[in-house]
């Protein structure tokens, strides 16, 4: 990575919530180009690192997907707050990027995924919190799909629909209800530039 000429230094933290995600706040002195230092205080949110997988059959050319509540959608008032999406979720302790990646394509759209294949690690929203995001694709046959697994986790308060959807179309299909999620079309953008014959 490009270091940059300019430093910043942290002169107050301050924890402003705990919960589900932690709130914290810094104020912190940063350098201008011209040598001259200014101060300026952020709110973010702690949240621990993340992966999302698209498992997709190649030969009957459609991806498992999964349409759940995302609360947050609901609180901007023109959504009813369900978005279809990859499986993701969190990296628990001790769990590699991989095997997280492999145990919420199970848990989230029930289907056995073997070879993963490393897209890239991002940050998501890299002004408001802290997390990166480490993105796959991974093909799966019908061998692999397990039937009456998935569909979430009950304690995590999950009640997830399970969607086969066809790749021809799919980005301008999830794009008509108001907004597409962003690692879907991350992984959909990378599926398509590494085979294109899927989408035709």
């Amino acid at each position: 990575m490009t270091k940059s000429s300019r430093s910043a230094r942290v002169i107050a933290h301050r924890v402003l919530y705990q919960g589900f995600g932690a709130y914290e706040e810094m104020d912190v002195e940063q350098e201008r180009g011209n040598g001259d230092t200014f101060r300026i205080s952020r709110e973010y949110q702690i949240r621990s690192d993340v992966v999302a997988v698209l498992p997709f059959d190649p030969v009957r050319k459609c991806v498992r997907l999964a349409r759940q509540l995302r609360v947050p959608l609901m609180a901007r008032g023109d959504q009813d707050g369900f978005l279809i999406e990859v499986p993701a979720g969190h990296i628990d302790e001790g769990e590699t990027p991989e095997e997280s990646a492999r145990r919420e394509a199970f848990e989230e759209v029930g289907v056995r995924l073997a070879r993963l294949d490393p897209v890239g690690e991002v940050f998501v929203s890299p002004g408001a919190i802290t997390e990166r995001l480490s993105l796959f694709l991974a093909e799966f046959g019908e061998e692999d799909v397990h039937e009456g697994e998935g569909g979430g986790l009950d304690h995590e308060g999950e009640d997830i629909e399970i969607l086969e959807m066809p790749l021809v179309g799919l980005e301008e299909a999830l794009s008509r209800d108001g907004g597409i999620d962003a690692k879907t079309l991350l992984l959909l953008q990378a599926l398509r530039l590494k085979r294109p014959e899927l989408f035709c």
